[in-house]
């Protein structure tokens, strides 16, 4: 076997594909542990999740929408569970922006993809992250409970699964589901990591904001996965010389432009809420990158 990879090696030697090849397990080696620190993160908390009902008992709107907010940006629910389950709350009686509020902050942040971006992109990116989807899930909350009453129907499906399955198994299926998304991610970033120079990477993601911004949320379609397999795709052009407003702008437009989002928010909530849903985070994920350059 030793002879077999020295043989592969030397074969190899001086060839993209070797260079793609160490890229890869070089990133596989650096993400894995986080990787399944993160799972156990979020499997843990959706278990706790699925066992209780929150209810809110609150009177100021305000607060409730914030309230919300909050509640989405902890909650480790998928956006395919977070909206059913958020329009099933608004015959109880919960103000339209507050359920508004935790569907959109829902798939921006969450403890694992926080954990996962503090530990491969750094504390700024993460708070950043967590600051930009409370701004934006708060505002669009504000401006649905204004707007958007006379768009949103009440539910036809929706409620928590009854079933729960055993902690380990869905921690395995967890593996199983994002370590896929991540394989995936992680070999388009050996491949550019391989091929691309950090010149070009500069040139088009590092310089020119404006431009830098509209190719970041551009590039949100094509290759945002899942929250926390997005990061190696952006750790590597981070490190290659993209500027830290068009990260946070990837982060912020990937979620709203994939396309399970996209199919649930205009099957379950209407074409006008989801036209209402995707300029909300399109425009909030470049004004989020424009204020981060401001600040930093």
């Amino acid at each position: 076997m030793s002879d077999l990879y020295f043989y592969m090696m030397n074969l190899l030697q001086g060839t993209y594909t070797l260079r793609i090849l160490q890229a890869f397990f070089d990133l596989i080696i650096k993400i894995a542990p986080y990787l399944v620190v993160s799972i156990f993160i979020e499997v843990g908390l959706l278990q706790i999740v699925n066992k209780r009902s929150i209810f809110f008992n609150i009177k100021n709107k305000f607060v409730i929408i914030i309230v919300g907010s909050l509640m989405g940006m902890v909650s480790p629910l998928p956006t395919y569970a977070a909206i059913p389950i958020g329009l099933s709350l608004i015959p109880l009686g919960l103000p339209i922006g507050a359920v508004m509020a935790f569907i959109i902050s829902s798939p921006l942040i969450n403890p694992s993809v926080f954990f996962l971006t503090i530990t491969q992109l750094g504390e700024q990116i993460a708070l950043a992250r967590v600051a930009a989807a409370f701004f934006i899930s708060v505002g669009g909350g504000f401006i649905s409970e204004v707007l958007l009453k006379r768009f949103i129907l009440p539910p036809q499906i929706g409620g928590r699964p009854k079933n729960q399955r055993p902690f380990w198994y869905e921690f395995w299926r967890s593996v199983l589901f994002f370590g896929k998304y991540f394989t995936i991610s992680i070999f388009i970033s050996a491949v550019i990591k391989a091929l691309l120079s950090p010149q070009f990477i500069t040139q088009i993601l590092g310089q020119h904001i404006q431009r830098s911004l509209l190719i970041a949320i551009a590039l949100g379609v094509p290759f945002y996965s899942c929250g926390g397999a997005a990061i190696p795709f952006v750790e590597v052009l981070n490190d290659m010389g993209m500027n830290k407003g068009a990260v946070l702008a990837f982060f912020i437009a990937g979620p709203a432009t994939k396309l399970e989002t996209m199919y649930v928010f205009k099957s379950l909530m209407g074409i006008k809420t989801f036209i209402f849903y995707l300029v909300l985070t399109l425009v909030g994920a470049y004004l989020s990158g424009l204020i981060f350059l401001f600040l930093t």
